[in-house]
């Protein structure tokens, strides 16, 4: 029974890990690190997850600082993205959707993970908005669905943020891109 038990809660660990979508082709990792040195503001967190029967409970509001190509962990023929970032903030996810109003500063400026195209939200030319990366870098491999299963939102304006957390850089940014 024990064996059993093993077996099929290794099945489990592995298949929820499964649907991160971090293989990507040379070319599409080149643009995601282009995409971010231009737009290092990312929110990252899994808007589809499921935890005890809700939706992701909070977003971390991260600032990437670095990045690397690396050699996909599951697929020798692919490319990962990892970064090296800053979480600025956490904000709440609720039901209706994210709300900015409850930013709530994090300090950890050694914050090191592998970049997912669906579990990784950035900045929306199109939109103005946040949105998630796969509809910011073309990417089709798991087909051309791009509808995220929440609602695009805002990035928190500057004034919003310093009443939380001072960001260098921030401001200017989001002056640049929200115009």
């Amino acid at each position: 029974m024990k064996f059993f038990l093993s077996i099929l809660l290794f099945f489990i660990s592995f298949a929820s890990l499964a649907d991160a979508w971090d293989n990507l082709t040379y070319e599409e990792a080149e643009a995601v690190v282009s995409e971010l040195e231009k737009n290092p503001f990312i929110f990252d967190y899994c808007d589809c997850c499921s935890h005890d029967g809700e939706y992701a409970t909070s977003i971390e509001f991260i600032k990437v600082t670095g990045t690397e190509i690396v050699q996909c962990e599951w697929n020798n023929e692919m490319y990962s993205v990892k970064i090296t970032a800053s979480v600025i903030a956490n904000v709440a996810y609720m039901s209706y959707g994210t709300d900015i109003q409850t930013l709530k500063a994090m300090d950890n400026n050694d914050y090191h993970t592998t970049f997912y195209m669906n579990y990784t939200w950035g900045f929306n030319p199109n939109s103005k908005s946040a949105s998630p990366f796969f509809n910011i870098i073309e990417y089709n491999y798991y087909g051309s669905d791009n509808t995220p299963c929440k609602q695009l939102f805002n990035y928190p304006t500057p004034k919003q943020l310093k009443k939380t957390v001072k960001v260098k850089g921030y401001k200017k940014w989001w002056k640049s891109n929200m115009r």
